[in-house]
C-alpha cells in the first residue's frame, strides 16, 4: 500500500493544478479543447480556460442545470429550458421551454434530444417522460410520450437508447422515424444510470447487476445485490461501483471501500474512486488488482469525477472545482506523500521527546 491507514491523508485538493467555486453544488462538468465547464444546481455555467485556469465566462439560468452537450453551441437542459449558448462568450442564443423537470440531452450532427419527466409529489414518483427533438435553432420536431424516466440517453448509429425504471424498465429505442420500441433486460430490474463504452453502453440497474450493449448483442452481469452509482469504462474494461461502497471490476477483481461509490475514473497510472465513508475519500487503486495505492482526504461529497485526455476534473456538493493536469500529477503525489510522510516523522519525534522529558 502507498500509505498506510494510520498515517495523516492529505487532502485531495493539495493534488490540483487550480481550484475553483461554482457557488452551490456542481451538477454538471464537461471538458474539452482547452475549456473546463460546469454547471451548478441554482443554474449558474462557468467556463475555464485550463491552461490558465482563468475563468472566461459565467452566465446564469433558472436553475439547477440537468445536462450539457457541446458542439459549436452549448446546449443545457436547466428546469424547464433548454438553452443554446455561444461557446465564446458564455451569451444565450436562445430558449426554450420544455415542460415538466429537463433531464438529459443528447446532440448529433443536426439535432438535439431532450427528456423531460413529470413529478407527482402525491405518488412521490415520476409519472410520465416526454422525449422531445429539437433542430439546431431551437424548433420542436416532434414529442414521444413514454410512462417511465429514463436515467441513461445515448446514441447507437441512428437510434437513440433510453434505460428506463418501473413499470416496464429495460431499454427503449427511438429509430430514425422517431418509431419507439421497447425490449427488457434479464432480471427486469429497473435502469438506474449507464455509460457510453468504446463499443456500445453499460447500463446499471438497483438490483446489482450491469447489462453491457455491444451493437446489438447484450449481456447480464451481476455484480453485487445493491444499487449501482458509479460507473467507468476504458478500453475494453469497466469498473462499477454500488451504494454499499463495492466496486467490482472486469478483470475479475472486487474491493469493499467505504459506504457509497459516488465516481470512477480509470486514469493512466490508476484508477481513481471517490467514495463517501466516515470521511470523503479519493483512492487510488492499482488496475491490475484493485489495491489501494493512495489515499487522499475531501472536506465535501465528491459528486462528479471527469477525465479527457490528461486533463481531469473533480467537483463536490458545495460547488469545488478541482482541475488535475495528470501529465505532472506523479510528481505532486511523490511531492504530497513525502511531505504527509516528514511530518509523521516528526510528530513521531515530537511524541518520543515528550514522552523522555515526563
Amino acid at each position: 500500500m502507498g500509505i498506510t491507514m494510520n498515517m495523516q491523508i492529505r487532502p485531495i485538493e493539495d493534488l490540483a493544478s487550480f481550484v475553483r467555486d461554482l457557488g452551490s453544488e456542481c451538477t454538471t462538468l464537461n471538458m474539452g479543447d482547452n475549456f473546463l465547464l460546469a454547471g451548478s444546481k441554482i443554474g449558474r455555467i462557468t467556463l475555464w480556460d485550463t491552461d490558465t485556469g482563468q475563468e472566461k465566462w459565467t452566465t446564469d439560468v433558472e436553475g439547477p442545470i440537468s445536462d450539457l452537450g457541446v458542439d459549436q453551441r452549448i446546449y443545457l437542459t436547466a428546469s424547464a429550458e433548454l438553452h443554446a449558448i455561444d461557446k465564446e462568450n458564455g451569451t444565450i442564443e436562445w430558449s426554450v421551454d420544455i415542460g415538466g423537470s429537463s433531464d438529459m440531452i443528447e446532440i448529433n450532427e443536426e439535432k438535439i434530444f431532450v427528456t423531460s419527466s413529470l413529478y407527482e409529489i402525491e405518488v412521490q414518483d415520476y409519472t410520465e417522460t416526454t422525449f422531445l427533438i429539437f433542430d439546431k435553432s431551437g424548433t420542436l420536431i416532434t414529442t414521444i410520450n413514454f410512462e417511465e424516466k429514463p436515467w441513461f440517453m445515448g446514441k447507437q448509429n441512428h437510434k437513440i437508447i433510453l434505460g428506463i425504471g418501473r413499470p416496464r424498465c429495460g431499454i427503449l429505442t427511438v429509430d430514425g422515424e422517431y418509431d419507439i420500441s421497447h425490449s427488457r433486460t434479464d432480471g427486469d430490474s429497473p435502469v438506474n444510470m449507464g455509460i457510453k463504452t468504446n463499443n456500445g453502453f453499460l447500463l446499471g440497474h438497483s438490483n446489482g447487476s450491469i447489462t453491457e450493449i455491444i451493437d446489438s448483442g447484450r449481456k447480464s452481469i451481476q455484480c453485487g445485490n445493491d444499487s449501482i452509482t458509479a460507473m467507468n469504462s476504458a478500453g475494453f474494461s469497466w469498473q462499477v461501483g454500488d451504494k454499499n461502497g463495492n466496486i467490482f471490476s472486469s478483470d475479475g477483481w472486487r474491493k469493499k471501500l467505504g459506504n457509497r461509490i459516488n465516481s470512477i475514473v480509470e486514469a493512466k497510472h490508476h484508477i481513481w474512486v471517490s467514495v463517501t465513508s466516515e470521511k470523503n475519500t479519493v483512492y487510488l487503486l492499482d488496475k491490475k488488482d484493485g489495491d489501494i495505492k493512495h489515499q487522499f482526504s475531501h472536506n465535501n461529497k465528491i459528486q462528479l469525477m471527469e477525465l479527457v485526455d490528461d486533463n481531469l476534473a473533480i467537483s463536490d456538493e458545495e460547488g469545488k472545482i478541482m482541475f488535475f493536469d495528470m501529465k505532472t500529477l506523479d510528481k505532486r503525489i511523490k511531492t504530497v506523500v513525502e511531505v504527509s510522510k516528514d511530518l509523521e516523522r516528526r510528530n513521531l519525534l515530537k511524541k518520543r521527546l515528550r514522552a523522555l522529558r515526563e
